[in-house]
């Protein structure tokens, strides 16, 4: 007997949902894994849907964990079912990105970084490179010295890779680097999938991404302006290699000035050679690249430069030696005295409570003394619990329920902070982390209560219930643990005024849900290599320049933009593709069968 023909391609979501329904052997509307899975396959006619990207779906629908409605499911389809998979993908991709270890506590920038030189070898004229290959991923690509460190991103990415094997490297490092946008308020890009991982021959050799002193003349020597012999040939590098891939001045230099808001660069021997931070913030997006390149004052440096004030080059910002960058001297011109002594705020004005923060970012120390390490950031609109609030010197700083001081106020007596209630036990309900040697675990919400047992140091541990009491500034703060931790059950301080201090510190997400670590390079020196610097230079590169540090939402928008763009060049659905659209998987053949 012949089998039955296959069912007619839905024309519309009412079609969808009939003829989901048709092979549907739900009683209530709902769909489980086992029967997604059943249907799914029942469907596909085309065998697009392999293993891999059913438990994809199952999971990014969330239906290893519930029930999903039919309806829901229908939409999925009919809206597009990649969405799904990548959605499980981005999933992965979030919890990626918060890294204590790294840098500025971030992956991010070097993820942004990564899809940025794996598009930017495109060659309009031929069609070669760019994105849609990752041919990063062989020797002679990955061994441009330009790609130096971009080891650690590709790694990063490679257990994402291993558990969602149906997605192509190529397409991992794009979603990725607008996932860490999108984590950093930076741009909102659309993903489109479909890029192919390309074979070894199909590698770019060294040369086509931008170097920082191309064409430079030997030596230090520095025009009346301060700027090296010789940039005229890089500002004309630039436009070479930009002009390569289809791309304009103006969206050369929004790339410029949203790329390297991120990161920094590393001088030893595995890095590019370069040393520091464009940013004092290089993990959330901003203007402040254009804006202090337009704004302070510059001087071009090598490993042995001696400074205005007689001493080294900072180590922060140290290039290697044989290469060159400048740095802001910001740092060396001193602050002018106002004449009067500044009195210590009162604290009365910022009691406990729960708190807004109102300016971009602030620090979050170690310890109040602000030359202490800085383990973090409180960003613009952030909401937090300051337990304790004290003045030290002539500084006002609050103790935050994750761990660590924040300033309340500026140097100048400016709020950084807005209170919006008092403390919430609400808000305080959640996961936490030991910070002392030893957390006594009492019977009832009360010190004197009768002890159960103790936790130890670092032990994480869910909290279900909170009970705050306030005496004017003295605190007390316990937790009712959930469930059962070191096999009994009770309440723990979390915070007590006077010697108890804090015990434990609240999990933020973003923050520490692994133990926080020192951030590197927070002296607040800045640097600019030479190639940004013939951005300010160059009269053509220099009016986009003054537009973006004059309009940090024109410089959003814009940037993505052109990111996208540049981050499609050489895909068969880009504008800028050579000759006919061909070849990527999701376009052509491998589209799923339900959507015709």
């Amino acid at each position: 007997m012949a089998p039955p023909p296959a069912p007619p391609a839905p024309s519309s979501m009412e079609d969808m949902l009939c003829l989901l329904e048709k092979y549907d052997r739900s009683v209530d509307g709902t769909i489980g894994e086992q029967e997604l899975v059943q249907l799914v396959k029942a469907l596909d006619k085309g065998s697009f849907w392999d293993e891999a990207k059913l438990m994809s779906l199952t999971k990014g629908l969330g239906l290893d964990a519930g029930r999903l409605k039919l309806t829901s499911f229908a939409r999925m389809l009919f809206e597009g079912p990649q969405a799904a998979l990548y959605q499980v993908v981005r999933q992965d991709l979030q919890k990626a990105m918060s890294a204590p270890e790294w840098d500025d506590g971030s992956y991010a920038p070097i993820l942004i970084r990564l899809a940025w030189h794996s598009s930017g070898t495109y060659d309009k004229v031929d069609g070669t490179g760019g994105s849609n290959g990752a041919t990063m991923r062989h020797a002679l690509e990955m061994n441009d010295p330009e790609n130096a460190y971009l080891e650690h991103a590709r790694a990063l990415l490679e257990p994402v890779k291993a558990k969602h094997p149906w997605i192509s490297h190529a397409d991992l490092w794009i979603l990725a680097s607008y996932v860490a946008l999108e984590n950093t308020n930076g741009p909102r890009i659309a993903f489109t999938g479909g890029r192919v991982d390309a074979p070894e021959e199909k590698a770019v050799a060294p040369g086509r991404l931008p170097g920082a002193e191309h064409g430079l003349a030997a030596g230090m020597e520095v025009d009346e302006e301060g700027r090296l012999k010789g940039w005229e040939n890089l500002a004309h590098h630039i436009r070479d290699v930009f002009g390569r891939m289809g791309i304009t001045d103006r969206e050369a230099v929004a790339l410029i000035c949203g790329g390297h808001i991120y990161g920094r660069c590393h001088p030893e021997s595995t890095g590019s050679g370069y040393a520091g931070a464009w940013v004092e913030m290089p993990t959330l997006f901003s203007n402040e690249y254009a804006a202090d390149m337009v704004g302070d004052k510059w001087i071009a440096v090598t490993h042995d430069t001696v400074m205005p004030d007689g001493g080294q080059v900072p180590e922060e910002v140290r290039p290697a030696p044989g290469k060159r960058q400048y740095i802001d001297l910001t740092k060396y011109e001193g602050e002018e005295e106002d004449g009067e002594a500044q009195e210590a705020p009162d604290a009365k004005e910022y009691p406990p409570g729960r708190y807004k923060c109102l300016t971009q970012w602030v620090n979050i120390h170690e310890q109040p003394d602000v030359s202490s390490p800085v383990h973090g950031r409180c960003l613009q609109k952030e909401e937090l619990s300051f337990l304790a609030v004290k003045v030290f010197g002539t500084e006002l700083r609050g103790l935050a329920e994750r761990g660590g001081w924040i300033s309340l106020a500026s140097g100048a007596g400016k709020p950084l902070f807005e209170k919006i209630s008092e403390l919430d036990p609400k808000p305080l309900q959640g996961r936490y982390r030991v910070r002392v040697a030893s957390a006594p675990v009492f019977e009832a919400p009360s010190s004197s209560a009768q002890e159960v047992g103790h936790l130890k140091a670092s032990e994480e541990v869910s909290l279900d219930e909170v009970r705050i009491e306030c005496d004017g500034t003295d605190v007390s703060v316990m937790g009712r643990l959930a469930g059962t931790a070191g096999g009994f059950s009770g309440w723990v301080t979390v915070y007590a005024s006077g010697p108890v201090g804090l015990v434990c510190e609240q999990i933020v997400e973003g923050y520490n849900e692994k133990p926080r670590k020192p951030l590197k390079g927070q002296t607040g020196h800045q640097m600019m290599l030479v190639s940004d610097m013939v951005l300010l230079w160059d009269p053509g590169f220099r009016e986009h320049l003054e537009a973006y540090a004059e309009n940090e939402d024109l410089l959003k928008r814009e940037f993505g933009e052109a990111f996208k763009k540049l981050t499609e060049l050489g895909c068969p659905w880009s504008k800028a593709a050579p000759g006919p659209a061909t070849g990527c998987a999701a376009v052509t053949a491998g589209r799923c069968p339900f959507v015709q």
